[in-house]
């Protein structure tokens, strides 16, 4: 039977205890908590005890370095909250966010609010496998505070409950903190583990986005507005919808989403739609994505093409005057077939004690001044993005393509670095200076390889075969030094007009490729160390030495494959371990390992070398018409040149050029990923196509892992991953054997890791970018002991080779 309280108003039914505590507790932290009648002083002196304790608790909770966000039910359940206390508890988190001691997160959970001073800043990496890695910015005064070496410890992994609302490139704060030792498995680290295991990272705060607008694909939910899919990596992979889009829009379209703020405790992002692109299998749509997905710009501003106007389209006598004449000589351009801006030429003379080569750059920086206009959208682009069927230049098409493109018999202006050699090699000085040319030729690749094998006497055929004697022992002496070789053929699409691909070629690095690059590394080293000796603020392009930990996978992984190897941290044994794997079957699949696992090169304002090509001294001076690196070397270089232009400066502060070195190794990044993502996309589009062939092409396929539900193999060609079913494993019955983790069939024939099979697509997923594949027989078999099915020789092409170290 329940009590009632004593002395009720008049007029009032009595209430019970539990009746005045649950009106009591309504009254929220706003209002003094009033006491059941008849108890006074004593319950509210309880209930203020009661609740200063279950601050402290909840306090010292949240303070534990092992603390996650958690939501109001899981914090009651962590402190062990009396049920009767519940009701108390959730207006104590209420009053707690209201003072702002506590910040409410995404999916209603909880965490301490704490100061910005102690944050962390820099960027968010999402990569293609999924790993989320948080890049410091350089310097940052938090990061130094926490004892972090950011130049021992470069990133951080996170997991993906840590990372909030961030995406790929967003710039975030995070709140680095050190992890607690468990046990002995934590406190004696092995020798090759990572050296970021001591510390973890939570993003506590996006600064600023990546990206202004979101692409997905337009579903229909249930509400009535619909939502957006993402990728999860650029865009978030559900966006909500705002409002009705104010265009029509069909499920299954591509459509762009511009972000509309929400608070942090909706479940999804929220937008609206901005623009319909269309379905994806359309053409040209799934271009116009990646131009979308990745921030890229396809027009030039209105303030960039009045700036381009003023530009004459003919070098003035007076500038003619004061620059070398080169159009005696016999120069030359080599560029894939499909180039259009030449911005490197070639010139070279044997001697009696050697060579002396001439390599001719663009003078861009006559026409794109610091300052203006143009100068401001090429350092915001950073760089030429290639696409398979469009390029977005760093400058607009008038200088790309024409003032400064290198075009045969025109006059063009140049910065050109002109080196003498001995017959070793070795060369023995080099100077620099504003000229100009009138190029003899304009050769293709495959043009100069022609030349090379043939004995044609022109002018032209014996300047190319000229410049490969240099180019051949100029190679040589850099592998002698350590340098790597990284170099594989590549498959790109071929495309028609409407957008469709028709097929794949494979472009083969033959020695065209090598001698152009060859000529363009020396000139690159010898402008820096020009600029370094001559101690001018510059940007250098620097490739650091890998990680310890990532070389010894590195070997682990070629030890699989039959490869020796030794202590590959030292460079000679990485050498010969490149030599044991050269012309092998898993050349192009171990190289590619190998270039995962090295560090990526950028840019930066200190000299430190680089490692892949195994020099201290290195920049970009090549290329200024798709890279403004190369620009700001040029502007660097002005004050050396033997014939200065007047006022010739340099290219600005060390503190400036930092800024810039950053924001351009960036946008190459995007730019890399952008190309690779777009080539994809035409190479599942391809694949598609072979499904339905009545002869679809053969592909030789490496087994990477197998499983119940079928066996996992990757096309190094192609660098595409797919999977075989157990119902198109050919020839008799297959069964899966667990144990040895292979598939074995009634005649003997084994499936396992590391063999390699002939594969046909049978059904792909472009949007996934997954497929299906059928294993075929062959009818001569190679190796019955090693593979079950034997493998056929690649025939290579020749084509484009890059040249972008």
């Amino acid at each position: 039977m329940l009590r009632t309280t004593a002395c009720p108003a008049a007029g009032q039914k009595p209430l019970t205890n539990a009746a005045c505590t649950a009106r009591a507790l309504k009254r929220r932290s706003n209002r003094p908590m009033m006491a059941p009648m008849g108890m006074g002083d004593t319950f509210s002196r309880n209930f203020r005890k009661m609740n200063h304790s279950l601050k402290d608790r909840l306090i010292r909770h949240m303070e534990d370095g092992r603390y996650e966000p958690q939501s109001k039910s899981e914090l009651a359940r962590a402190l062990n909250v009396d049920s009767r206390q519940k009701l108390d508890f959730r207006a104590l988190v209420d009053q707690m966010e209201e003072e702002g001691k506590l910040v409410r997160l995404q999916k209603g959970r909880y965490a301490l609010k704490r100061e910005r001073r102690n944050l962390v800043h820099g960027m968010i990496r999402i990569l293609r496998s999924g790993k989320i890695l948080f890049l410091p910015r350089k310097g940052d005064p938090a990061a130094a505070a926490l004892g972090w070496d950011t130049e021992a410890i470069p990133e951080l992994e996170l997991k993906p409950n840590r990372l909030g609302t961030a995406l790929d490139g967003d710039r975030v704060a995070v709140r680095v903190e050190r992890k607690t030792a468990k046990g002995r498995r934590n406190i004696r680290r092995d020798r090759f583990s990572s050296p970021d295991a001591g510390m973890k990272a939570r993003v506590e705060e996006v600064t600023e986005r990546a990206r202004s607008r979101w692409l997905g694909v337009f579903r229909t939910g249930k509400n009535k507005l619909g939502r957006v899919l993402g990728d999860g990596v650029s865009s978030p992979s559900s966006i909500e919808l705002a409002e009705k889009p104010a265009m029509e829009v069909l499920p299954g379209q591509l459509v762009s989403v511009e972000p509309v703020p929400c608070g942090e405790e909706k479940k999804a992002p929220r937008g609206k739609i901005v623009e319909v692109l269309g379905y994806p299998d359309e053409p040209h749509v799934d271009m116009e994505a990646v131009i979308r997905k990745y921030g890229l710009s396809a027009e030039f501003p209105a303030s960039v093409l009045r700036e381009l106007e003023t530009l004459p389209q003919n070098p003035s006598p007076g500038e003619l005057a004061r620059r070398e004449d080169w159009t005696d000589r016999t120069v030359i351009t080599i560029d894939p077939a499909s180039a259009r801006d030449f911005d490197d030429a070639i010139s070279i003379t044997a001697t009696p004690s050697g060579w002396t080569l001439a390599v001719h750059i663009a003078d861009v920086s006559h026409f794109v001044r610091p300052g203006g206009a143009l100068d401001g959208e090429a350092l915001r682009r950073g760089n030429s993005t290639y696409l398979p069927d469009r390029v977005l230049p760093m400058l607009p098409p008038r200088l790309s393509d024409d003032l400064c493109s290198l075009r045969p018999d025109v006059v063009r202006l140049t910065k050109v670095c002109e080196m003498k050699f001995d017959q070793k090699g070795k060369m023995l000085r080099a100077r620099f200076a504003d000229a100009f040319i009138r190029s003899k030729a304009r050769l293709t690749y495959q043009e100069a390889f022609a030349m090379l094998k043939g004995n044609d006497k022109g002018e032209v055929p014996s300047t190319v075969r000229e410049a490969w004697n240099l180019a051949s022992i100029l190679r040589r002496n850099r592998y002698a030094k350590g340098a790597l070789d990284l170099d594989f053929p590549e498959v790109r699409a071929v495309m028609d007009k409407d957008g469709r691909v028709t097929g794949i070629i494979t472009e083969e690095y033959d020695e065209s490729h090598q001698l152009i690059e060859e000529c363009m590394l020396a000139a690159n080293e010898a402008v820096a160390l020009a600029l370094k000796n001559g101690n001018r603020p510059t940007i250098y392009r620097v490739h650091e030495e890998p990680d310890s930990s990532k070389l010894f996978e590195f070997g682990q992984l070629c030890k699989l494959y039959g490869h020796p190897v030794h202590d590959i941290g030292q460079r000679q044994y990485l050498n010969e371990l490149m030599k044991s794997i050269k012309d092998s079957p898993d050349e192009q699949l171990l190289k590619l390992a190998l270039l995962k696992n090295l560090m990526r090169a950028r840019y930066d304002t200190e000299p430190l070398g680089h490692y892949g090509l195994a020099t201290p001294n290195y920049c970009h001076f090549t290329s200024p018409i798709r890279r403004y690196a190369d620009l700001v070397v040029h502007r660097s270089l002005n004050p050396l040149l033997s014939n200065p232009p007047k006022g010739a400066k340099g290219a600005g502060s060390a503190g400036r050029l930092e800024e810039d070195a950053e924001h351009i190794s960036e946008t190459e990044r995007i730019s890399a990923s952008a190309e690779k993502d777009a080539n994809r996309m035409k190479l599942f589009e391809w694949l598609e196509g072979q499904c339905y062939t009545d002869h679809p092409e053969v592909h030789e396929a490496l087994v990477t892992e197998t499983r119940h539900f079928g066996v996992l193999l990757e096309i190094p060609r192609l660098q595409i991953k797919g999977l075989v079913k157990p119902d198109k494993l050919p020839g008799g019955r297959w069964v899966y054997e667990a144990f040895a983790s292979r598939w074995k069939n009634d005649h003997g024939s084994v499936l396992c890791a590391g063999l390699r099979v002939p594969v046909i697509p049978v059904k792909v997923d472009r949007e996934q970018q997954w497929a299906d594949f059928a294993i075929v027989s062959r009818k001569k078999p190679r190796q019955t002991e090693k593979t079950a099915f034997p493998a056929k020789q690649e025939k290579r092409t020749s084509g484009r080779g890059r040249r972008n170290r």
